[in-house]
């Protein structure tokens, strides 16, 4: 896919009062997660096909002035305080129609993927997967060490002949095939 998509001009504004509003703001958690979040939010739909990227592109504009035709605000998103920008988001998320529900859904998760699995969102959630991973890849070790001196069973003889069928013989089928293999 190409490795120079980037949001940019208003996509990018609005990208990053998206990404603004779904990052965690937790009073204890002085970290801005917003750029990192929105790099790794470009990086994730910069390997998406083109037709993917422009529905991301086309989703953000929805999210900026799809305000007055659902009916839940007439500012543009980008315009939004972080909290007016989550009521509003909260609003899209339980629309009545179906549609309008993912297009939101589907931005968070694509954002969450990025915020929540840094390694100090991790550590504050309490979920320390760091040192799990490297546990588990050291268990994974030993289990294939383990596997080494394992003898591999004996590869199983054919059900059939051992003759192989011709392409001729296999663009036959039914009766001519039959006539075709009778001496």
């Amino acid at each position: 896919m190409s490795s120079d998509f980037r949001f940019s001009g208003y996509k990018r504004r609005i990208a990053r009062t998206f990404v603004r509003t779904v990052v965690p703001r937790w009073s204890d958690f002085d970290t801005d997660l917003t750029e990192d979040t929105l790099n790794g939010f470009e990086h994730t739909v910069r390997h998406y096909p083109p037709f993917i990227r422009f529905g991301m592109g086309l989703m953000l504009l929805f999210l900026e002035f799809g305000g007055p035709i659902t009916l839940t605000g007439l500012i543009p998103f980008s315009f939004l305080s972080a909290d007016d920008a989550e009521r509003r988001l909260h609003r899209l998320m339980h629309h009545r129609i179906p549609v309008v529900r993912n297009i939101p859904k589907l931005l968070i998760i694509v954002c969450s993927l990025w915020a929540y699995s840094r390694p100090d969102v991790e550590r504050r959630l309490g979920a320390a997967r760091r040192p799990w991973r490297q546990r588990r890849k050291a268990f994974r070790a030993q289990l294939l060490s383990i596997d080494e001196d394992r003898s591999l069973p004996a590869v199983p003889e054919a059900l059939e002949g051992t003759e192989l069928t011709t392409p001729q013989d296999y663009l036959y089928f039914g009766e001519d095939r039959a006539e075709r293999q009778a001496p």
